[in-house]
């Protein structure tokens, strides 16, 4: 269930998202929640934690003053609803269905207020990121996802939900499903050494995941540092666990499975954290660094094309011993096994 209950300024909120040059702000008065059962009052840019329990009932206390409900939405970027610059703001999202009730804004800014008067001392960063993304119980069965250890690169106004971003290498190393198959890598240096993990194993694997998630770790990380977490069941829910025991894992899943192979990392695709290309200021920097790759491999192209037309060996005529079955030719294939000859690959 998603709930927004909010007073809202319409003068100051019209304003907000009419704004060019960046990113709005939400001036509303609001109780809302981040994520299923998740509930977040904030006010004033500042935020306050809500337990399940209090913003459950905070909203059947919301409902049952309701004065009526419709389909549609809330009048959005206009200055003023039902006469008034201000007003009382009810969604309700259940099964993807969502309705809005109208609601009286001065009992709205009153209940609001008085929820916020019980709450104490707002959320500090630290607070305001565990308390949105706290750690589900691991069911005693559940289905493995993945497991990672990586570092968390994500700059300040980057979301915690997002954990990885485009540029900067995270040195990562991780188990996940494919199908019905696992495969584990093991970052070392700028190598990732690719293992095929065993089915037999998968039993042992979750049974020490239950022990790593007995304690897990907070979701705060800082950027820079190492991070690690488990995913599991369907939807892919996250528990942050200790690095270092998660490293161990990683490593004993490895040392118990089948190597593949070893690649090397491409440092070209990567700049180090926080520290950004030369030419990679803003979206305009950003489209010249994509034009300027795309017209140097549009160069390559012609110059490779150009090559092969120029440089293309004439056909032999004094014959040549097929290294494949002995066969002697005088073309560029072998007439034999239709090989190609050792001077024309």
């Amino acid at each position: 269930m998603s709930v927004y209950i909010a007073y809202r300024d319409l003068v100051n909120y019209n304003f907000q998202m009419t704004l060019c040059g960046g990113p709005p702000t939400n001036p509303d008065f609001r109780l809302a929640t981040v994520q299923s059962g998740v509930y977040l009052l904030t006010c004033g840019g500042k935020d306050y934690a809500v337990t399940k329990e209090r913003g459950e009932q905070f909203k059947d206390e919301v409902l049952s003053k309701t004065t009526g409900s419709h389909a549609g939405h809330f009048p959005m970027m206009v200055p003023e609803h039902n006469g008034k610059t201000t007003a009382a703001v009810i969604e309700i999202t259940e099964d993807s269905n969502t309705t809005w009730y109208d609601f009286d804004d001065e009992l709205m800014l009153k209940m609001l207020t008085d929820l916020k008067d019980e709450l104490g001392e707002p959320l500090d960063k630290r607070g305001l990121i565990n308390h949105c993304y706290p750690n589900p119980e691991l069911p005693d069965d559940f289905e493995l996802q993945t497991i990672y250890h990586q570092i968390y690169c994500a700059p300040e106004y980057t979301p915690q939900a997002v954990v990885r971003t485009m540029f900067p290498d995270t040195e990562t190393s991780r188990l996940w499903t494919f199908g019905d198959e696992h495969f584990v890598v093991i970052r070392e240096g700028l190598n990732e050494n690719k293992y095929k993990v065993p089915d037999s194993l998968i039993p042992d694997i979750k049974d020490k995941v239950r022990v790593l998630c007995k304690d897990p770790a907070e979701a705060y990380v800082e950027p820079g540092k190492w991070e690690s977490y488990i995913q599991f069941g369907k939807t892919k829910e996250r528990i942050f666990t200790d690095p270092g025991k998660t490293m161990e894992l990683l490593n004993y899943i490895a040392s118990n499975s089948e190597f593949i192979s070893t690649s090397q990392i491409d440092t070209s695709k990567y700049y180090p954290y926080n520290s950004p290309p030369a030419n990679a200021f803003g979206m305009m920097g950003f489209m010249n660094n994509m034009m300027a790759q795309q017209q140097a491999a549009a160069n390559a192209y012609a110059n490779a094309a150009a090559a092969q037309v120029t440089e293309k060996p004439a056909e032999k005529t004094d014959g040549w011993k097929c290294p494949m079955c002995g066969a002697t030719n005088t073309g560029k294939f072998c007439t034999e096994c239709g090989s190609v000859g050792p001077d024309y690959g």
